[in-house]
C-alpha cells in the first residue's frame, strides 16, 4: 500500500491517499507529518459543524485501488474499506483498532461530503478539520459507536545516540513541511523538508509498527535523508542489509530505544451497513 499527502500553499495541506494492491510495484509515498491521535480528533470533531451534503454508497466494483482526497471544503473517498475510513477519521493506526466485525468489514464504500459555502464565497478549512468531520459521518451513517481504551504497550523512544545528533536544526519558522518515502527494489529512502523531531517520530512509527515517542529534547526543524533496507531484504539477510534502527543511529545520530507507554486504542462497540442517502 502507498499513501500520500500533497502540501499546498498558505499552510493548507492537500491530502491525497492512494492505496494499491500489495502485489503492485512499490511507488513513492508522501505522508502527512502531523499526527494528533484519536483523542484530539474526537475533541476537534465536537467543535465543528457537520458537512452540508453527504453521500455514502457501497462500491461493488471489485477494484484493488482506493483513495481518499480532501481539499478546501470537500472530502471524497473512493472504494475505501470501512476500517481505513475509521483509521483516517480518528488518525489511528490499523493495529490499534479492535472490535470491528460483521458484513460491513468486507465491504468497500464511496463517500462524498461537502460544505456549501455561504453566498458562494470561497471556503477553505484546514485538512485536519475535514479529517475530524468524517467522525460524525461514520456515527450518523454507519451507526458507529466506539470508545478509547488506553493500553500499556511496547513503544520506541526516539533519543539522541552516543556521539550526539548528526542533524542541523533550524529555529526559523517553518513554511512548508513534507516527507517522501520511496521504495525501490529492496531499499527505502525517506526524505523530508523542514521536519521536527515529532514529525520524524511519526514517520518512523509507520515503519517500525509501534508508536514512537520523541524524547530527543531537540527543537527546531531540519531536512532529513534516511536510507535503509526493506523487510524483504532484511529477511534475506546479507552484509548489505541496513535495518531502519541502524540507519537512524548511523545516519541521524539518533536511536530507537525499546520502552513501554500508554497508547490510545479504539474499541468499536457497534457498527452497521450504512443507512440510505
Amino acid at each position: 500500500m502507498t499513501q500520500g499527502t500533497l502540501f499546498g500553499p498558505a499552510g493548507y495541506l492537500r491530502i491525497l491517499l492512494l492505496f494499491t494492491a500489495p502485489m503492485l510495484l512499490p511507488t513513492a509515498a508522501l505522508s502527512q507529518l502531523t499526527h494528533k491521535g484519536p483523542a484530539d480528533e474526537i475533541a476537534l470533531a465536537k467543535t465543528l459543524a457537520p458537512f452540508d451534503v453527504v453521500s455514502v454508497k457501497q462500491n461493488n466494483s471489485g477494484e484493488g485501488s482506493w483513495g481518499i482526497n480532501i481539499h478546501d471544503n470537500t472530502l471524497n473517498a473512493t472504494n475505501v474499506p470501512l476500517e481505513m475510513l475509521i483509521e483516517f477519521a480518528y488518525d489511528i493506526k490499523e493495529d490499534l483498532i479492535s472490535g470491528l466485525s460483521g458484513p460491513v468489514t468486507s465491504a468497500h464504500f464511496d463517500v462524498a461530503a461537502k460544505i456549501v459555502p455561504p453566498d458562494d464565497k470561497p471556503l477553505k478549512l484546514a485538512d485536519g478539520q475535514l479529517q475530524a468531520m468524517l467522525i460524525p459521518v461514520l456515527t450518523d451513517r454507519f451507526h458507529l459507536k466506539a470508545h478509547l481504551q488506553p493500553k500499556v504497550m511496547p513503544v520506541y523512544d526516539l533519543v539522541v545516540a552516543r556521539g550526539g545528533p548528526k542533524l542541523k536544526l533550524s529555529q526559523a519558522e517553518r513554511k512548508d513541511s513534507s516527507w517522501n518515502i520511496n521504495g525501490e527494489n529492496t531499499s527505502k529512502v525517506l526524505t523530508s523538508k523542514s521536519a521536527t523531531m515529532p514529525d520524524l517520530a511519526a514517520a518512523l512509527a509507520d515503519e517500525v509498527h509501534r508508536q514512537v515517542v520523541d524524547k530527543t529534547g531537540l527543537t527546531g526543524s531540519t531536512d532529513i535523508t534516511l536510507k535503509w533496507s526493506d523487510d524483504v531484504a532484511a529477511e534475506a539477510g546479507g552484509s548489505s542489509v541496513i535495518s531502519i534502527f541502524t540507519a537512524v543511529e548511523e545516519q541521524l545520530g539518533l536511536k530507537l530505544q525499546s520502552s513501554k507507554g500508554s497508547v490510545d486504542t479504539l474499541v468499536i462497540d457497534h457498527v452497521e451497513m450504512p443507512s440510505a442517502n
